[in-house]
């Protein structure tokens, strides 16, 4: 404070020095910190200090409303803190201490300055070398547009010094607008027209100023992954890649300027340029609206970009050209996120805004990153950036960078639950996730993040290190003594991740994968009790477990009433399981070489790997029942003719006899259907059929049966329908090349009556879906039948 009232023409001091001291008295707001935020003559009866505050949401306006009920029943000098001063008035004076004024400390970073208000003028005052740089060129740019354009209204500057700047009040009279307008366009157009020019990237000075700061970025807050993407982008740019530049205001918010008349009148031109890609203030002022006013997550502020930029502003800024406008957002999102990362760089300390913004502009930048990475990399890029900043422990994590994780494998994060809280909300929001799906236990919980292109992320967060009702390990004391590695990531130490690992196996009583076997070595020197037990259970599957099951129940949070709680909590997570994480049924069906079985194959491992569901493969029925030969051949004798046999070679022409063996199957599939849901899709099991009751319908010839299909599709009404049905299908010619067991003419046949069964089932269904695929591309119908599960499950 003191440094300001010198650079005001004051000297001031707790104490008199000179006779001719007068006294300030003064008021007060604080920051967070304690130190003066606002300060202003003790005797002023206005609120001045409100000029330096945005009121551009419901909670500033109550809070402008109460200072002004304040200062209207004269409280002022009892509700705020008071200080008073002794001053020595320097030969030039700014400010007459007799009249109304009020002063802004600025906010604390390299180019902190304070604002001085009073005889309707505001006084910049810089405090750093950054900040005298700062008001030179706001003082220049202003000059330059002389106060008044027609378009737009900008406030007049006189030079003080070289550390003032004296700016004509343009707040009079006029209202703040939260949306963009009319007047925002023609403000925008008018500093089109007064300077714009198209440049080559390897000759826009400002591109080239800021990439020699980005590269001089040095701060360990900054997500790392962030940087990533930046430099991938500016190293993919053509430096013979043209672009629009123009005048840009730098910071064009609402908190920035007003309305008067129709115009849009701006103020504080600090960042303001004439080298700013073009649309620049346009989404500046969107999404800083949409982050530091109502706190929206990128997936919301891309839509207010599409949808505001309709009509005329689209025309006229881009050439009612969405593909420029995208283009041009790029440009912002970098040029934007290289200067403020340089400058909160500096700064010793952030503030929540900082976050807020970070998180933000990172989500943005990946829409300019999916030709180089995958929807599920920049996600998990994504992820870790935002715990950079969080303390937590990764299991069993690779040691690349985070996003090169296998398409398989899953993320097992140690967190507190305040973490857990974040990350879902995060996940929830963001732009490349279509949505989440939670298994939430006692200790943990267990997300399934499903993308927008279909893929998904698997991600366990754990509070808790529990195996059923037994804590094996500390999470908290596992999260302390964590490891970053050289890409960021926060891992467990080497010797808890063998311990969870030995553990973890070794109660489940599975034998410890060999890709896990590395990890003994962490443990093979110690001579932690834990760890001389857990040494014979790396490898060695024949020892039995109860050595360490006596070791983990010495743990005091292994007994008495913990334990109590533990065994509570684990039953309740087995019921909330069968109830909330339910398995499903998926059918396939197709004549003999549509590629069943190949599709079966990868998309059960599918399953298991990436929705991390076991799986069950079932072939046509539940099979409650043998096939009906059995009775008369034997088991072995029935089952070899079925895998010898060629489909439909039976020769029963007898309804009679049709009828009896139908009644067979179908009781196979009447009561075999509850002992599928009981068995499997209660205990979170997914069951896939080979085929399925669908052939009774179709093709029941298959089964050596001859009945009206009305007969067959009325009682499929009274089984349980499966959620998921799929009818593979190909051309005849490409099915007969894979297998000769049906002529052409059969296989075009079952194929037509199979979509005309899918299309009515479909029709008449909301809970089940019924789909027809064409098999030519197995990875193709792998990702169609995975995006149909995702979206649906």
């Amino acid at each position: 404070m003191e440094n300001i009232f010198a650079k005001l023409g004051y000297s001031v001091s707790s104490t008199r020095n000179n006779t001719t001291d007068i006294v300030l008295d003064m008021l007060f707001i604080k920051n967070p910190d304690g130190s003066p935020r606002w300060i202003w003559n003790a005797n002023c009866d206005t609120p001045l200090f409100l000029k330096f505050y945005n009121i551009g949401s419901s909670r500033a306006w109550w809070f402008a409303t109460a200072i002004k009920m304040v200062f209207i029943f004269r409280l002022q000098k009892i509700v705020f803190s008071k200080k008073s001063v002794y001053a020595t008035k320097n030969d030039h004076t700014i400010l007459d201490s007799n009249t109304d004024w009020a002063l802004f400390t600025g906010t604390i970073g390299p180019n902190n300055k304070a604002i001085l208000y009073t005889n309707f003028s505001f006084y910049k005052i810089a405090t750093t070398p950054s900040a005298v740089e700062l008001i030179n060129r706001e003082h220049a740019i202003l000059a330059r547009i002389n106060g008044f354009y027609d378009g737009f209204i900008s406030p007049k500057s006189f030079k003080i010094s070289s550390e003032i700047i004296q700016l004509s009040d343009v707040s009079e009279n006029g209202t703040r607008s939260k949306s963009s307008t009319s007047s925002h366009l023609n403000a925008l157009l008018a500093m089109r027209s007064i300077e714009s020019k198209t440049v080559k990237l390897g000759q826009w000075s400002l591109f080239k100023n800021l990439k020699n700061e980005f590269n001089s970025i040095d701060d360990s807050r900054i997500p790392s992954n962030m940087l990533r993407k930046i430099n991938t982008l500016i190293e993919n740019i053509s430096e013979n890649e043209k672009v629009d530049v123009t005048l840009s205001q730098g910071d064009f918010t609402q908190w920035n300027m007003y309305i008067r008349n129709g115009k849009i009148a701006l103020y504080d031109w600090e960042l303001a340029s004439f080298e700013k890609p073009k649309g620049f203030d346009y989404f500046h002022f969107i999404i800083q609206q949409g982050v530091l006013v109502h706190h929206k997550s990128w997936k919301t502020i891309y839509k207010d970009i599409i949808v505001e930029s309709e009509g005329d502003f689209l025309e006229q800024l881009f050439n009612n050209d969405l593909n420029e406008l995208k283009n041009y957002l790029k440009w912002y999102v970098i040029t934007n996120c290289i200067h403020y990362l340089k400058l909160y760089s500096e700064q010793p300390q952030w503030h929540i805004q900082v976050d807020w913004l970070l998180k933000v502009w990172n989500e943005a930048l990946n829409e300019f990153m999916l030709e180089e990475k995958s929807a599920r990399e920049l996600v998990i890029m994504d992820l870790f950036d935002l715990l950079q900043n969080q303390e937590y422990a990764a299991l069993k994590f690779n040691h690349g960078f985070p996003e090169k994780l296998s398409i398989n494998s899953d993320i097992d994060l140690v967190v507190d639950k305040k973490t857990n809280q974040l990350l879902v909300s995060y996940l929830k929001n963001h732009a490349l996730v279509s949505k989440i799906k939670e298994n939430k236990k006692s200790f943990m919980n267990a997300i399934q993040v499903f993308l927008n292109d279909g893929t998904s992320l698997s991600l366990d967060l754990i509070w808790q290190l529990k195996v059923k009702n037994l804590e094996i390990l500390d999470a908290k004391q596992i999260i302390a003594s964590n490891i970053v590695n050289k890409y960021g990531v926060k891992n467990a130490s080497s010797i808890n991740t063998a311990r969870f690992i030995a553990l973890f196996y070794t109660l489940n009583n599975s034998a410890i994968p060999s890709k896990y076997l590395i990890y003994e070595l962490a443990i093979q020197n110690s001579q932690e009790s834990l760890d001389l037990i857990l040494q014979n259970h790396f490898g060695n599957t024949t020892n039995k477990k109860e050595s360490v099951l006596n070791f983990i129940n010495q743990n005091p949070k292994n007994k008495g009433i913990s334990v109590l709680k533990n065994t509570i909590n684990y039953y309740k997570d087995i019921m909330r399981n069968s109830i909330f994480n339910r398995g499903f049924i998926i059918t396939f069906s197709g004549v003999d070489g549509a590629g069943k079985s190949t599709v079966i194959e990868n998309i059960a491992l599918k399953i298991e790997k990436q929705l991390r569901k076991p799986v069950v493969v079932l072939r046509h029925r539940p099979s409650i029942l043998p096939i009906l030969s059995v009775w008369s051949k034997g088991k072995e004798k029935a089952h070899q003719d079925v895998i010898e046999g060629l489909p439909r070679q039976g020769k029963n022409k007898s309804s009679l006899s049709s009828f009896i063996r139908f009644t067979y199957y179908y009781f196979d599939y009447l009561f075999g259907q509850f002992v599928v849901y009981f068995k499997y899709i209660l205990r979170g099991k997914v069951v896939i059929y080979d085929r399925y009751y669908f052939d009774f319908i179709n093709d029941s010839k298959r089964s050596n049966i001859v009945l009206p299909k009305k007969l067959t599709s009325f009682f499929y009404t009274f089984l349980l329908k499966p959620e998921f049905n799929f009818f593979l299908f190909a051309d005849a010619n490409i099915i007969l090349k894979r297998k000769k067991e049906l002529s052409k003419a059969t296989i075009e046949k079952l194929t037509v009556d199979y979509h005309r069964l899918f299309a009515s089932l479909q029709s008449k269904s909301n809970s089940s879906v019924y789909q027809s695929i064409n098999n030519i591309q197995l990875e193709v119908t792998l990702n169609k039948v995975l995006k149909t599960i995702l979206l649906l499950k």
